[in-house]
């Protein structure tokens, strides 16, 4: 029998170190995405609470389609401008142009963090997305007799928590010089399992995106509030696509709509590009409340 085995495993191939399959080249891994929305809405100036509970069915329907980021337009908490474009805000001492009615923001402004952040940051954890909450808001760093105003949009993050707070660089001066401080608090970027995402607020655009190029971002988180001569297709589709492409991050823009056709333009187009500088999507109408998705690689 021992005589047998010993035949048997001399008849048996041999196998040296070197004498192997050469390695398979790794199969690249899918690539990985996530759903983005810009709401594009209207908001009613003053109006705190029904734009709040407006803006939290639109988070809500967006979630539900399974969108992991979500845009809203430019201080649509608090309102922008009236829809008719006739009612603005203005402190008091500063200057505010001829074609506008006044409303005072001191009893609509909020502090940061306040009652609208911790709404909303409630709301991105029952969610569990990232929300953006843009605001009118008040500072009184200066005391309680000198209140600074800001355009503002703050980050939530799925944890519920208030993970970065931007202020509008650059105020558009046309509307904003009669209420707006420039922002104080530079660029703001935040890192999420997606990517890094940074702040930013209409007018903005045109010199934010060279502040943002050291931070090396994946997407700009992008609420809008435009106004134009003519509906904005030509800006959203072209021009805002070639002036993002050279940065090589995407952008989620979320602006405002009305209820009805209005006699100004710039509402409606909110858009989402790609780090190509390509539109993936953009919005289909012009009144009332619509919500445009994409997917979006994530960041290597």
């Amino acid at each position: 029998m021992r005589t047998a085995l010993l035949l048997f495993a001399m008849l048996l191939p041999v196998v040296s170190a070197t004498d192997t399959k050469p390695m398979q080249p790794p199969v690249a891994p899918a690539v990985k995405t996530v759903k983005v929305a810009a709401v594009q809405c209207s908001s009613d100036i003053g109006d705190v609470a029904g734009n709040t509970k407006k803006l939290t069915a639109l988070t809500k329907e967006a979630a539900k389609a399974g969108a992991k980021i979500v845009v809203l337009p430019e201080t649509a908490i608090t309102g922008y401008l009236s829809q008719d474009l006739k009612t603005n805000w203005h402190v008091k001492g500063m200057p505010i142009e001829k074609r506008f009615e006044s409303k005072d923001p001191k009893d609509f402004a909020e502090e940061v963090p306040g009652a609208s952040t911790k709404h909303f940051c409630a709301l991105a954890k029952e969610l569990n997305i990232y929300l953006t909450i843009p605001l009118l808001e008040v500072d009184f760093k200066n005391g309680k007799n000198d209140p600074r105003y800001f355009n503002t949009v703050c980050l939530a993050n799925p944890k519920g928590e208030l993970v970065a707070h931007y202020r509008k660089l650059t105020p558009w001066p046309y509307p904003e010089k009669s209420w707006a401080t420039a922002g104080d608090r530079g660029v703001q970027t935040y890192d999420t399992e997606y990517g890094r995402v940074g702040l930013g607020i209409c007018f903005d655009v045109h010199t934010i995106l060279e502040k943002y190029e050291p931070h090396k971002i994946w997407c700009l988180l992008y609420p809008i509030a435009w106004v134009d001569t003519e509906h904005p297709a030509e800006w959203m589709w072209t021009k805002l696509p070639d002036r993002v492409k050279p940065f090589k991050h995407h952008l989620v823009g979320a602006n405002w709509s009305v209820d009805k056709k209005q006699d100004w333009r710039g509402y409606g187009f909110s858009v989402i590009i790609s780090n190509e500088g390509k539109v993936l999507a953009s919005a289909k109408s012009l009144y009332g409340s619509e919500i445009v998705y994409a997917e979006l690689p994530t960041a290597k």
